[in-house]
């Protein structure tokens, strides 16, 4: 399936403000989240979990047991959409 870059680059900039790291509104959308890549810690993924729900009504935590969505701005962006539809 293809991400729409809009979405995805809502998250970027979504995740850039919660975690007050400017410098991730130009991050590639398939950099991983955790690790080496974005390297988004516990409080900001919950605070990226809270805003996903809000603005577009798709429960990550509850629906992704494994949190799979969260491997990527990208990945997160194609849960979203096909929960959306």
């Amino acid at each position: 399936m293809r991400t729409d870059p809009g979405l995805a680059g809502e998250l970027r900039d979504l995740l850039a403000g919660l975690a007050g790291r400017p410098e991730l509104q130009s991050a590639d959308l398939d950099l991983p989240l955790f690790g080496a890549g974005i390297g988004l810690d516990s409080l900001t993924g919950t605070l990226l979990l809270r805003e996903v729900h809000r603005r577009y009504g798709v429960d990550v935590a509850a629906e992704d047991l494994n949190l799979d969505a969260l491997a990527s701005l990208a990945s997160l962006a194609s849960f979203i959409e096909t929960r959306r539809r």
